[in-house]
């Protein structure tokens, strides 16, 4: 028997549940206590942070794998992660008003509360790393992510 661990990427639903749990403990109270926000609403507005998240970041829309790493590096941004973060916040927004049922000022409020700290959130758990974006995004990511290993592995092909 190893005493050696291997530390594999956590799966989708890991790290949902504690993207969803550390906003909770870093938000959920100012949702409530600075806002005003019900308790349901609070957490209808960090389950709608995930669903955005996995959405806009998984669903490609012409955005590639290294504007999400660059959105959540400790880098700088690159111009399309600027973009991808843009894209984040208007379809955060979306689900403030629609699913959630806040109104434009209130949703813009939130929006300005969470944003950082998912933004935060995510930079520290993924850090630029592709298989802990992948992680997190599991099916989601597929439109992203699925297309680099097809060319990878189309180039086996090549050389075997």
């Amino acid at each position: 028997m190893s005493d050696v661990t291997t530390h594999e990427p956590q799966t989708n639903n890991e790290m949902l549940d504690q993207l969803i749990n550390g906003l909770k403990d870093q938000v959920g109270g100012d949702l409530i206590g600075k806002l005003g926000l019900d308790q349901g609403q609070a957490d209808g507005a960090i389950n709608a942070a995930a669903d955005s998240v996995k959405d806009v970041v998984g669903g490609g829309d012409g955005f590639d794998v290294s504007d999400a790493l660059s959105l959540f590096s400790k880098g700088s941004n690159s111009s399309g992660a600027d973009a991808l973060l843009g894209k984040l916040g208007t379809d955060y927004l979306g689900k403030l008003t629609g699913q959630v049922g806040l109104d434009a000022g209130k949703a813009a409020s939130v929006k300005d509360l969470v944003m950082p700290v998912l933004t935060s959130f995510l930079t520290e758990k993924i850090g630029g790393n592709k298989e802990m974006l992948a992680g997190l995004l599991g099916n989601a990511g597929k439109g992203l992510l699925g297309g680099l290993g097809d060319k990878v592995g189309g180039l086996g092909k090549l050389f075997g």
